[in-house]
């Protein structure tokens, strides 16, 4: 217990510090990251063998429980047969009985270390996730920002270059959309027409010129 406390209060004070810190670098904080996960691995092994341990008094406590019954039982039946006998039973009981209530102190005790040990452990993966959440958001947060001032720079340093790009481009599009209505408005049978037309015109009107004059 007191070594994994000692293991999350380094860590977690390092790595809270380091959030603090205005010009902390993303390295930094990857690698307190890094001794997190390994402290919270480590902390996950030491509670398994915790477990392990647990099962193994709470094994023997049954295994001293059903001892005492056992040697009551065998007092019981040689009782009236050899009282010696059944003596001797009744006091490898009552040893048994020790035994049975000394395990019974150690489970309790061992249970109440193992549950804080599942909550500390528990505590520090939700700081390991807080704090990984909180460098994640501060990688969004640096991107953007980043991203934000290159183009904020890009536009001041480029604006007067970029007016005159977008001008030429404009010119071109728009000689080549005048070109586009020139060409749809040209139709060559309506010329033709036009054009015959307007010389039938002149010839009436020649006509007329000439009658005149005789």
């Amino acid at each position: 217990m007191k070594l994994i406390k000692r293991w999350t209060s380094g860590i977690f004070s390092r790595v809270d510090w380091a959030v603090s810190q205005i010009e902390n670098q993303e390295a930094l904080i990857n690698s307190a990251l890094r001794e997190s996960r390994e402290a919270v691995a480590r902390a996950k092994v030491q509670m398994g063998r915790v477990r392990q341990d647990g099962k193994k008094l709470r094994q023997r406590l049954q295994e001293e429980e059903q001892a005492v019954d056992r040697w009551r039982e065998r007092a019981i039946q040689t009782a009236k047969s050899d009282e010696q006998r059944a003596m001797e039973c009744l006091r490898r009981c009552k040893q048994a009985e020790q035994r049975t209530a000394q395990l019974r102190q150690r489970v309790k005790e061992h249970s109440q270390v193992e549950t804080q040990l599942v909550k500390d452990v528990r505590a520090m993966e939700e700081k390991l996730a807080e704090l990984t959440e909180k460098r994640n958001l501060m990688r969004t947060r640096q991107s953007r920002a980043e991203a934000m001032s290159n183009i904020q720079s890009s536009c001041i340093d480029t604006s007067g270059e970029l007016d005159e790009i977008f001008d030429r481009w404009e010119v071109q599009v728009t000689e080549r959309e005048l070109h586009g209505e020139c060409a749809l408005d040209c139709d060559p049978l309506e010329e033709a027409f036009v054009c015959e037309e307007d010389e039938a015109q002149l010839r009436d009107e020649l006509q007329r010129l000439t009658k005149q004059q005789d």
